[in-house]
C-alpha cells in the first residue's frame, strides 16, 4: 500500500519537474540534508567544547580555611 504512494509521489513530481531535472533536483537535496547533518554535528561540537571548558561548582568555591 505504501509503495502505490510513493509511485504516485515519484510520477506527479516528474510530470511537474521533467524527468531530465529530476537527478539535478535529488543531488541538490542531497547536498542540502549533507550539509544540514554538518552544521548539527558542529553546533554539537561546539556545545560539548562549551560544556567541557566550564569550571565545575568544586571548582569555582574558594577554599575556606
Amino acid at each position: 500500500m505504501f509503495e502505490e504512494k510513493y509511485l504516485i509521489v515519484i510520477v506527479v513530481v516528474a510530470l511537474l519537474f521533467g524527468a531530465s531535472r529530476l537527478p539535478m533536483l535529488a543531488r541538490n537535496l542531497g547536498l542540502g540534508i549533507k550539509e544540514f547533518r554538518h552544521g548539527l554535528s558542529d553546533a554539537m561540537r561546539e556545545d560539548d567544547n562549551s560544556e567541557a571548558s566550564k569550571p565545575s561548582d568544586t571548582e569555582q568555591r574558594s577554599p575556606s580555611s
